[in-house]
């Protein structure tokens, strides 16, 4: 089945409308693709929604920030009462957290950065008409046709933030090797302060100095280096690089390093963390990066749940079972738990009960345990809290 070819006659072919406040950013779009595409472009929500109920629409292009009515608001109108319009937002890349909330929530298939490039744009549109015309045969295709480019959607947001957190990341390592360096001053410090005239609120910071200063170094490294792992992955995925070979990591330092990233959910969430297992483990196939990538989302949507059930005295305990031939990893927490029919809908990608979530977390926790040849389960008990179970291969020489 194939949609019908663009109509290239522009007063017939299919309407393209565009909501923009601002009149200058109209009269460009109309100029630029006016000879191309049957336009209409309005400056406001409510007339979009007036074209939209006496008009049929094919695509509908708004700007994110409007006075009256904002283009999230919009959107969701024309996701109620007309999904088969194809929804593009027009935005800047500031706004980041909108353009993903707007994916997250199905309002739209594609996203514009300003300025926009006009050649960019035309093939947008052209692709954007015939993903339309592909409703006219058969909205299940159309449907799984967006839902495609939402993911393509995401992987150039996830590209454009991979690249702009390279830099910082790695002036982090450089500057860890350097407070490295001048950690080896503190023992002078702590001699040169046992004779010296310290009034006692500045002996108590030297003497945090002291004992914390080598720690706080090493947990920040960790974290770096965490973070410098997940970009190089997710460059290389985004790239289609060839697969690499898979890490292996020291368990229970991962272990203790997540939790305490985690701590300050914790806090925040009025709950306590744990480890609750054996102090030494095997050696288990899966990197450091994404042992501790998976463990980091597991304990946060723990550590969150008993936060949101608003209960003293909850946690989240982290348990580690050695099996005959792999690791077995369970997290329990006392939440809320979780209701029969989301819990058989959690790791769809973009389905998130999070106002500010993608849906994404579970779903990349199940990939990277998958890959490494484990298994991932979610059971739950209502009003008593869940539980998360991950397997991880060990090393075959450990």
């Amino acid at each position: 089945m194939t949609a019908s070819p663009v109509n290239d006659t522009p007063d017939r072919g299919p309407l393209v409308l565009y909501v923009d406040d601002e009149r200058p950013n109209r009269i460009v779009f109309e100029r630029s693709f006016a000879g191309k595409f049957r336009i209409k472009t309005v400056a406001d929500g409510h007339e979009a929604l007036d074209i939209l109920a006496s008009d049929t629409v094919a695509v509908l292009l708004t700007d994110q920030r409007m006075p009256q009515m904002s283009g999230d608001d919009l959107l969701r109108r024309v996701k109620k009462d007309h999904p088969e319009v194809v929804r593009v937002v027009i935005t800047a890349y500031a706004d980041i957290e909108p353009i993903l909330a707007a994916i997250n929530e199905g309002l739209v298939a594609r996203y514009i950065v300003k300025p926009w490039n006009r050649e960019e744009l035309e093939q947008l549109l052209r692709w954007a008409i015939a993903a339309w015309q592909f409703s006219r045969d058969s909205a299940a295709l159309q449907h799984r046709l967006l839902e495609t480019e939402r993911l393509a959607t995401l992987g150039s947001i996830v590209g454009a933030v991979v690249h702009d957190l390279n830099q910082p990341v790695v002036s982090m390592l450089m500057n860890c090797d350097r407070l490295s360096y001048l950690a080896r001053a503190v023992p002078t410090v702590a001699r040169m302060a046992e004779t010296a005239n310290l009034a006692p609120k500045e002996r108590e910071l030297v003497n945090d100095l002291v004992s914390e200063l080598a720690e706080i170094i090493g947990e920040v490294s960790h974290s770096a280096n965490h973070m410098r792992g997940m970009t190089a992955d997710l460059h290389q995925f985004l790239r289609g690089g060839q697969r690499q070979q898979l890490g292996t990591s020291e368990p229970v330092p991962v272990i203790r390093h997540a939790l305490g990233v985690c701590a300050d959910v914790a806090v925040r969430a009025r709950s306590f963390l744990r480890y609750d297992g054996p102090e030494a483990l095997p050696t288990v196939r899966m990197s450091a990066t994404e042992l501790t990538q998976v463990l980091i989302n597991v304990v946060t949507n723990g550590a969150q749940a008993v936060g949101d059930r608003g209960q003293p005295d909850g946690g989240v305990v982290v348990s580690a079972t050695i099996e005959p031939n792999a690791v077995r990893f369970e997290v329990r927490d006392s939440g809320g738990g979780i209701p029969p029919e989301v819990l058989e809908r959690i790791g769809t990608p973009f389905f998130t009960t999070k106002r500010q979530g993608t849906g994404l977390g579970v779903a990349q926790c199940q990939r990277i345990v998958g890959k490494a040849g484990g298994a991932f389960r979610i059971s739950s008990d209502p009003g008593r809290g869940t539980t998360v179970t991950f397997t991880v291969p060990v090393r075959q020489d450990s």
